[in-house]
């Protein structure tokens, strides 16, 4: 199988007039090797992009063939796709010298080569371009290798194209759960007049970034594992991502929103097992203190989960109380910054069995945490309880 490892640059000017066609540049560089088969030599691409402004991209390629054609035009040609972390994508058709490509099958001087953009999806929706002459040269590593080194200039059309502004803090999620029988689906809606952008970034316990299995379920966007994800609303619309890591291992964090328009969202639990839901708004608030009632009377337990939504770390200070006020505990939580703990009340302070009461969880000097509490009964049915603020 052919195998070509393609460093691509575009370099685009601007953005905005992109929506009209702007010239660019492309310039490649790679490594390649292709396999006979038959009357066809069948290649393959794959290797990464760098597009400005966009950062890196996989970019894969492969094709088809016949010694006929090459003999007759000089070239082979293969379909390619530049795929993004963020599900944005860019596809056309590429055309390669074949001797540059197969060695062995003789380089011409001044040979040329083309590129067209025939699409995209995400932020490169309804893009097009074109690329007429690609040239350079190709060292061979093989009969069948190359490293192959080529530029040119053409144009780039991005219709649908959406011109960032500043990222900004939009919220948190204080709490998500990705395997162990656990799925996290996250919906985050674009409520604005235009399109906007969206970072969901995930923490782990320790604040480190979480990273989590993602499958978008709208379509249009490749399944991938990442701690980030950036994507484009339309106006009005919603981008829905689901997370169900194994069975064998569950993972457990918090996560923020940026953004640069008006994003908002929630989030829903889904225990497969009993294929009980409940669902939990972004919160946007910062507030003094967070207060959640627990029940673990009658074979209930109540679970709590609080984050540090802050770099730095964080001593929450923490009060426990029966139903009727009175001191049961107090502790100091310390979290990393961007930490994150969960636990079941009961378990933790064996002052709360088999009674009902709240925690307050006080908020820091120049902090900002989050928090909220699960109530489960012993048939699998549970339901999330929001935290009263003050």
């Amino acid at each position: 199988m052919t195998k070509v490892w393609l460093t691509v640059l575009l370099l685009v000017p601007s953005f905005a007039g992109a929506q009209q066609g702007t010239p660019v540049t492309v310039s490649l560089a790679g490594d390649g090797v292709a396999t006979a088969s038959g009357a066809n030599y069948i290649f393959t691409f794959s290797g990464t992009a760098n597009l400005s402004s966009f950062g890196s991209a996989g970019f894969y390629a492969s094709g088809t063939t016949n010694l006929g054609s090459i003999g007759t035009t000089g070239t082979v040609t293969g379909d390619f796709a530049m795929l993004f972390a963020s599900g944005d994508s860019l596809t056309g058709q590429i055309t390669i010298p074949a001797g540059y490509l197969i060695p062995t099958l003789g380089q011409t001087v001044n040979a040329a080569g083309s590129a067209t953009i025939t699409g995209g999806a995400g932020n490169f929706s309804g893009a097009s371009g074109f690329f007429p002459s690609i040239t350079g040269g190709a060292t061979a590593t093989g009969l069948l290798s190359t490293h192959l080194t080529a530029s040119g200039s053409g144009t780039l059309r991005l219709p649908a194209f959406h011109v960032a502004g500043t990222l900004a803090y939009a919220g948190f999620m204080a709490h998500l759960a990705s395997g162990g029988g656990w799925k996290t689906t996250i919906i985050l809606l674009n409520n604005g007049a235009t399109q906007a952008q969206a970072q969901l970034n995930f923490f782990d316990e320790a604040g480190n970034p979480l990273a989590l299995p993602l499958n978008f379920p709208q379509g249009g966007i490749a399944a991938l594992t990442s701690p980030s994800v950036t994507r484009m609303i339309q106006a009005g619309g919603e981008l829905v991502m689901e997370s169900q890591g194994p069975d064998s291992v569950l993972s457990v964090g918090s996560a923020q929103l940026f953004t640069d328009g008006t994003t908002s969202g929630f989030i829903i639990f889904r225990y497969n097992p009993s294929g009980q839901e409940a669902a939990v708004p972004l919160v946007t608030q910062n507030s003094t203190s967070y207060t959640l009632s627990f029940d673990n009377t009658g074979g209930l337990a109540t679970g709590v989960a609080v984050a540090n939504v802050t770099s730095q770390p964080a001593n929450i200070q923490m009060i426990l109380r029966d139903d009727t006020g009175a001191l049961l505990a107090t502790d100091s939580i310390r979290l990393a910054g961007s930490g994150h703990l969960s636990f079941v009340v009961a378990d933790r302070y064996a002052a709360a069995g088999q009674r009902r009461g709240t925690i307050e969880l006080q908020t820091p000097a120049n902090g900002q945490i989050g928090a909220l509490a699960i109530r489960a009964a012993t048939s699998g049915a549970y339901t999330t309880i929001p935290a009263v603020t003050k």
